[in-house]
Order: C-alpha cells, then structure tokens, then sequence
C-alpha cells in the first residue's frame, strides 16, 4: 500500500533561507535497488532536502544517528517529482536518508539529490516561532466561529450560530470521521445527526456502509414493521457498529413518534450484499428458467468470494467476464422490469441489487475509459437517495474524512460539491492525542488491534485547533472562506487519517495527511483526546482469497 506522507511536520510551506548547500547529486536506481544518503547535521539544524524521481517510483526511510526509523516519505507523484524530507535534528550526528523503489519491478529511471534549504539553530528557532505565531493567527480566526462541545455539546435546543447558519441552506452536509474507530468521533456524528433531525428538518441519512443492509432494514427502521426482516441483524461487520446501532435505534424512535414525517437511513456503499446476492440468484432461476441460473452461477460464486473480501479489506477484484455479465443482467432487468413485475415477485430487488454489483464490479474490475470509482458510486447514490424521495429531503452523507472532503475532486465530496455547489457542506472530525481501532496489514487473521497516538504533531492543524478552545470544540465556517483568511489556512497541513488499516507503532507520518483545511471543509469537530472503540468478539476469521480468472 502507497502511503501518501506530507513533507514536514514542522516546516511544511515555511520560507526557509539556504545557509549551506549539498552539491547535486544524481544517480541511476531501478527495481531491487537502493542507495543511502548521508545528511550530517548539528542539533538544531533544519534542512529541506528534495528527492526528485524521474521514470521509478522510490520510498525515502530517514534514519537519525542511532540507526532509529524516523519518518517514510512517498508522495502520491507516481514515478515523477520530488519527494520531499524535511529534517529537524534533534542530536548532532549523521542522519541517513534510504532510498529505494517502491516495488522489485519498478522500471529504471534517475534519482536527484538536491539540499534545498539548511538552517543554523538560530535561525531554527526563529522559523518555528513564525510558524507558532501563525498557528495561532490561524486559531485567532477560527474562533468567532467555533463553539463548545461542553456542556451543552449538540443539544438541539441550545443554539450553536455557525452550525445552525449553515444547516440552513444546506442540501447536504456531509459528516466526517478521521479515524473509524474511535468513540467521539463516532459519538459525534450520532448527536449531531439527531440535532440536524429535529432542529433543521434533515431527513435523510446516507452512509458509507451496506446499500443492501439497510435497505432490508428500512421498514424496521421506519417503524413499520416491529422486528427487523430475517437475515438482516442489526450487528455487522466493526466500522461504526456500536454507533450505527445507536443512530438506528434514535431513528427508530423518531420516526415512531412522527409517522408522518420519517427519516430515512440509506447505505450508499455497494458492497457487503450477500443475502441479496443470494436472493437475485434465485430471482433468476424463477424469471428466466434454470439455463439462465446456471449461466449465471460463475458469475455468482465469484461476486460472492470478491464481496467476502470487503469485511477485511482483501482481494475484492473482479473479472472483466462478471463485470460484462452483471451490466448485461442489469440491462435485461430494467427492460423486463414491467412485463415481470406482475408474475415474478420482487423485481424491484433484484433490480437494485444488481445494480449494486454493476457498481460493484465497476470499481473492483479492470478499468477502461468509463469505469469509476467508489467514490463516484457513493456521490451517485447520495444524490439518487434524494431524488428518491418525493419530499427531495435534506441529507447527512457520513463517511470517513477521505470521503467528505470537498476539495478533492475525485471524493464522494468532491463530487457532491460539483454538483451542488455550496449546497453541499463537509463537516470533518479530528483529534489531538488518543487511540482508535484499525486492521493489521496483511495479517493472516486480519486482526483488529488498539493503537494509541501521542500529541499532534507540531505544525499539524490539529496544533492549531488546540489554541482555538480548551476542551472540544466545533468551528464552523461554510463554504466559500472568507478572503481574509490568514496565510497558514490557505496552505496544506498535516491532519490525522486513519483508514481501516494501520500497523500499531508506524512512523509518525502515517496518521496523517495533507490538507488545506478551509478548502476541504467548512467545518471541523476536534477533541483532545479519543478514545477507541470495543474490539467486536464475534468477527469471523476470512481466508484470503486465490484467484485464477483474470
């Protein structure tokens, strides 16, 4: 996995004076290579070195003195540009830069080593008290529009001005999360949910989880039906579950005590569907007869081994023949759809379901010109949700950071943003110190482990998000910033991200990424300090997965 890495925890986007220089250096590195560089350094002394690629992807491993691993650096440039390292010494002695491709089948290409900038201690100091005063010129403007999230945290009847401005004229906001499994993060997102439900009148909750889940759970959720259908528990999966089971449950509620004015709950990932897949096999057998169910059955068994993947971020590929057969099956669905809905039940099911592996298998399978991502399918659904509805309700969108962002073009958020302009609204999350739930890598159990994170990093936003309150705080600022923005909001910064996979003890910077925080949100929730959630005992061991078809 490439881990996009930012270039300096400390002094990232600083204008630093050249006080020494290294000469160029350039040599040639291909698959299987590597070569380490020496940086000597005085305690104190910054230097701002650029790793330039050209035709071979390379990694740069700083080791300090001792031989420590101190940071990993690989930007997502692909096999050309620099990667850039940025070097705080902490002891005089030699530091060592390890370059190396990041695969034994990278092509051959040239590495350039160049020094950009080398800081005296003095002048060290000086910049770190710059970037300290910026840090906090940044705070200074959040403030007027920030709130606390104590005592009176999101009680819907205590007016929070920033947020209650924006959820307005929002169509959609999208709710953020910089780590999945962490409890205030996800605490958050229920309360504000449920405050966004009975203060501003959102009425639908799109989430980044199971389209066929929760649309076997709607008319439990709606309040229907006073069990939830068969085969659908309320209990999957570990992202969200103790979370997901609350905002359910306070849904529920709602939409019991307003029948007449219900939310509803809609999963717009396509993923995690085998109950349905299950059903549609069977739908086909009795719609088009027992040569068309066995025609299908390879196609099956494979859409259920790549789904299987999902739980435990496996090998969910698919082929280019299944991904050619469910756009044709879900071609002859939509056609038939009237002339079979008065003899075969539950085609509209079917239909929706094989829509979802035609999403599915689009951005699992091999690409072309017209596939899309998963992002893309999960923007689709959101505004598909809406159009839906006949009331065209206002709507949460709720997914990881990666996914809210609205800077990003290629994010669900990003798409959201194109499409509805400053009617969409991402409201992010992060914290300074604490721990979280996440996966280990290429584990053969695919382990859930705790892991536990220091303070924020010097220079991260989430150092500047301490200065803005003492405690928890949610800044709310909308789309479209003010031109008065100090320059440190206008420049990317390091903020904690997490995904659902992490190795317990990584380098520093692989809890964060880069972002210009007032471009991919128009609000942040911080706390100081998280804690993680409760490791599910129930999750079934999943064997990874063997593959022969292309």
């Amino acid at each position: 996995m490439i881990r996009t890495v930012v270039r300096s925890l400390i002094g990232a986007g600083a204008a630093l004076t050249v006080a020494a220089a290294t000469p160029e250096a350039r040599f040639p590195m291909k698959g299987g290579d590597s070569r380490d560089w020496p940086v000597v350094l005085r305690a104190g002394q910054l230097t701002d070195i650029a790793v330039t690629q050209a035709g071979v992807d390379v990694s740069v491993e700083i080791f300090d003195p001792s031989g420590k691993l101190l940071d990993s650096v690989d930007s997502p440039n692909g096999r050309n540009g620099d990667e850039p390292v940025s070097i705080l010494a902490a002891t005089s002695g030699t530091y060592r830069l390890r370059i190396a491709p990041i695969a034994d089948d990278e092509p051959p290409g040239t590495v350039t080593i160049r020094t950009l900038a080398l800081l005296t201690p003095a002048q060290t100091r000086a910049m770190l008290d710059n970037r300290r005063q910026a840090r906090a010129e940044a705070a200074r403007w959040l403030r007027p529009f920030s709130a606390p999230l104590q005592p009176a945290g999101l009680d819907p009847a205590v007016a929070i001005a920033p947020l209650d401005r924006v959820a307005s004229f929002a169509q959609v906001i999208g709710l953020g999360e910089a780590t999945h499994g962490s409890r205030e993060l996800n605490d958050f997102r229920v309360r504000l949910s449920e405050r966004l439900i009975s203060r501003d009148h959102f009425r639908l909750i799109t989430i980044e989880d199971s389209s066929t889940r929760w649309r076997r759970l709607e008319p439990y959720v709606s309040g229907v039906v006073a069990e939830p259908p068969l085969g659908a528990p309320l209990q999957w999966g570990w992202i969200g579950r103790r979370a997901r089971y609350e905002l359910l449950v306070a849904v529920r509620a709602w939409n019991l005590g307003h029948p007449g004015d219900r939310v509803r709950i809609v999963g717009v990932d396509p993923q995690d569907s085998l109950d349905a897949q299950r059903e549609l096999s069977a739908f086909i057998a009795a719609a088009y007869g027992n040569a068309a169910a066995d025609a299908w059955k390879p196609f099956a068994r494979e859409f259920a081994e790549a789904d299987e993947q999902t739980a435990v971020f496996g090998d969910s590929g698919v082929s280019s023949a299944a991904k050619a057969a469910v756009s044709q099956l879900l071609f002859r669905l939509e056609q038939d759809r009237e002339l079979l809905a008065g003899r075969t039940p539950n085609i509209a099911n079917a239909v929706m379901t094989a829509r979802d592996l035609a999403q599915f298998a689009d951005f699992n399978g091999r690409g072309d010109e017209m596939s899309r991502s998963r992002d893309w399918y999960m923007a689709r659904n959101v505004l598909a949700a809406i159009a839906d509805d006949p009331r065209h309700p206002k709507a949460l969108y709720l997914g990881h950071n990666a996914h809210v962002a609205a800077a990003r073009p290629s994010s669900s958020g990003g798409l959201l943003r194109g499409v509805l302009g400053c009617g969409y609204q991402a409201i992010g999350t992060t914290f300074g110190a604490g721990s979280f739930v996440a996966q280990l890598p290429n584990d053969p159990t695919d382990r859930l482990l705790v892991s536990t994170l220091p303070d924020a990093a010097e220079g991260s936003i989430e150092s500047s998000l301490a200065l803005v309150a003492p405690g928890p705080s949610l800044a709310v600022w909308g789309c479209g910033a003010a031109s008065s923005l100090p320059a440190w909001l206008r420049e990317a910064h390091p903020m904690h991200w997490i995904g659902g996979l992490y190795t317990p003890g990584s380098v520093p910077s692989a809890s964060y990424r880069p972002y210009v925080l007032t471009q991919s949100f128009d609000g942040i929730a911080y706390f100081p300090t998280v804690a993680a959630e409760a490791i599910p005992s129930d999750r079934p061991v999943i064997a990874a997965r063997k593959r022969t078809q292309p």
